[in-house]
């Protein structure tokens, strides 16, 4: 894409994850397919199936969120399994550890760094292969890729696919 559509499209989909954090939910499966951009091009998250709540929803709710359906414990994934969409799953996906927010920062990364190459940062022909991409290796620089995508944008993707956690946004 256009550095400026990519950079449009950016700042909707950190603006839709955001509101979802604000709200104790991690959505978990974050993928081109699971965003949707309006004719106005507006990005909107879809598909929470796999999401977690970090807060009890309730609690952080508006009121006319708040008669709305949660979901409990027993019907949310826990720890010890992995879920999402290989490709696109954080280094603790992989893991199958405890997620919080990060985990959908390291997602987008891998959307924003196919949005600026037209290419997964994580490759292979089998799970294996990408899980240990994920785990193992740096991801192509996106300039050498795309000479077109400026040096601030690499910096924002390369801190979202940081494999340590604690060091992205």
């Amino acid at each position: 894409l256009a550095t400026e559509k990519i950079i449009d499209l950016g700042i909707e989909i950190t603006d839709a994850i955001n509101a979802a954090h604000a709200k104790g939910i991690v959505h978990r499966d974050i993928k081109p397919a699971n965003i949707f951009v309006t004719r106005q091009g507006i990005a909107k998250i879809l598909d929470f199936g796999l999401a977690k709540t970090t807060t009890d929803v309730r609690e952080s709710a508006d009121e006319e969120s708040a008669a709305l359906p949660t979901a409990t414990a027993g019907q949310l994934t826990s720890p010890g399994s992995a879920m999402g969409t290989v490709a696109y799953m954080s280094p603790e996906q992989v893991r199958a550890r405890e997620l919080d927010p990060r985990t959908d920062l390291f997602s987008f990364g891998v959307v924003l760094y196919e949005m600026a190459t037209g290419t997964l940062p994580f490759r292979g022909e089998t799970p294996g292969v990408i899980f240990h991409a994920i785990l193992e290796t740096k991801p192509t620089s996106a300039v050498r890729l795309n000479p077109d995508v400026p040096v601030k944008l690499e910096e924002i993707i390369d801190k979202c696919l940081e494999k340590d956690r604690s060091l992205r946004y």
